[in-house]
């Protein structure tokens, strides 16, 4: 949490932290000043304040960040930027001009969202106007990686939020396609006009949007064949069909850069096959052992592991077994949910994933099978949040269930 960041620079070695980039754009950014969208720089010392640079024109939304505000113009901005007709050495002249007003040297840590070569230049630029600066090399996960994992009660009230607009919208959506007609086994909207994969995205954007959230990451409805690739985000023109699988994967953030949520329900409209209902049945029952298996303390992976031999004891192929198979279990178990839909903690199966759970952290936990040449995959995923207590709370609070009758 944002609290423990002067404890976990101190642990680090970080003597100041600098930030640069567009909050719009960036998680980390978004949450360095505190979700106010500005082309701020954030540059914070050790046991010190942060300070927000702005320019004079954002100087009132710089003010809504709650930190110390600097204007660019207090420097001599005009002398800085026409020394040079390289930006980005310009850039970097003018951050070192700051830091040394700061009194700030020593190993700095530095986020932002430039493009890697501009980044490269910019910090080689840096470390020669300033050279008793030491750029931090973090070679695992960032400092603010780890602040962002655990949650305080804002952040889960804002989260919660997002739960409830997902909720809403696909209730209604598929509470809209249970009033169509049916013909020989396709949903028609119309008369004439065949329900499809497309109007369904378009339907849930739509009350989402009313709510206030949007996909901006993207989202994933697709069909029988589709539903068997994990992350195949489906056909918009295929015609919606009775008792074939879809997997609803909706994931969309607070307008202009806020939190996620990250749901998944797989359905069939009308019935369901038998072998789709025992498959769904199995991955519904490792979502239970997983959740069974969820304590502060234990590591990611040994969550994981416990669902991998769930499903190779039902002759499913997981990645414990065949790190290759494209079938069966193929992807990992859950993943950190935040300011941006994958953040830590990691699940999975890698041998250097040493993350464990913690009091505070938010992750999704997403067991599936897929199988596209068999035409269908199957998916269930629900965010759970381990509380100040150390209780597993799910936040999805959403039914299971396979089949909506139409």
């Amino acid at each position: 949490m944002k609290k423990d960041l002067d404890h976990l620079m101190k642990e680090k070695g970080i003597s100041a932290i600098v930030g640069i980039g567009a909050p719009s754009r960036d998680g980390v950014m978004y949450y360095l000043l505190n979700g106010v969208n500005i082309n701020g720089w954030y540059i914070k010392k050790y046991n010190g304040p942060a300070y927000v640079l702005h320019s004079e024109i954002e100087r009132e939304e710089a003010r809504k960040t709650g930190l110390k505000t600097m204007s660019f113009n207090k420097y001599n901005i005009h002398e800085i930027y026409n020394k040079y007709r390289d930006r980005i050495k310009a850039n970097a002249l003018f951050l070192s001009t700051v830091l040394k007003d700061l009194k700030i040297k020593g190993r700095i840590a530095f986020y932002g969202n430039m493009p890697m070569g501009d980044a490269y230049n910019f910090l080689r630029h840096l470390r020669r106007f300033h050279k008793s600066l030491e750029i931090a090399y973090e070679s695992e996960k960032s400092l603010i990686m780890e602040l962002r994992m655990t949650k305080d009660e804002t952040e889960i009230e804002r989260i919660k939020k997002v739960r409830n607009s997902v909720v809403r919208a696909f209730t209604r959506t598929t509470e809209w396609v249970r009033k169509m007609k049916i013909k020989d086994g396709v949903i028609y909207k119309e008369k004439n006009r065949k329900l499809t994969i497309g109007d369904l995205k378009k339907n849930i954007s739509y009350e989402l949007f009313k709510d206030g959230v949007v996909s901006s990451s993207g989202m994933i409805i697709a069909q029988a064949r589709d539903a068997g690739v994990p992350h195949n985000a489906g056909k918009n023109n295929e015609s919606v069909k009775l008792g074939k699988t879809i997997v609803f994967d909706i994931f969309p953030q607070e307008i202009g850069g806020g939190y996620y949520f990250d749901f998944t329900r797989t359905i069939c409209f009308g019935y369901a096959p038998d072998h789709i209902k025992r498959d769904y049945e199995l991955v519904r029952q490792a979502q239970d052992i997983a959740f069974e298996n969820l304590e502060v303390g234990k590591r990611t992976r040994d969550v994981e592991i416990a669902v991998c031999k769930y499903f190779e004891k039902h002759n499913h192929p997981t990645f414990l077994s065949n790190p290759k198979t494209q079938i069966g279990y193929c992807h990992s178990l859950g993943h950190g949910l935040g300011l941006n839909v994958h953040e830590s903690p990691s699940f999975g199966l890698f041998k250097t994933n040493r993350d464990k759970l913690e009091k505070g952290m938010v992750f999704t936990i997403e067991p599936g099978l897929y199988y596209p040449d068999k035409g269908y995959g199957i998916r269930l995923e629900d965010v759970i949040y381990i509380d100040k207590n150390g209780q597993i709370i799910n936040l999805t609070k959403f039914p299971r269930e396979l089949v909506i009758e139409v």
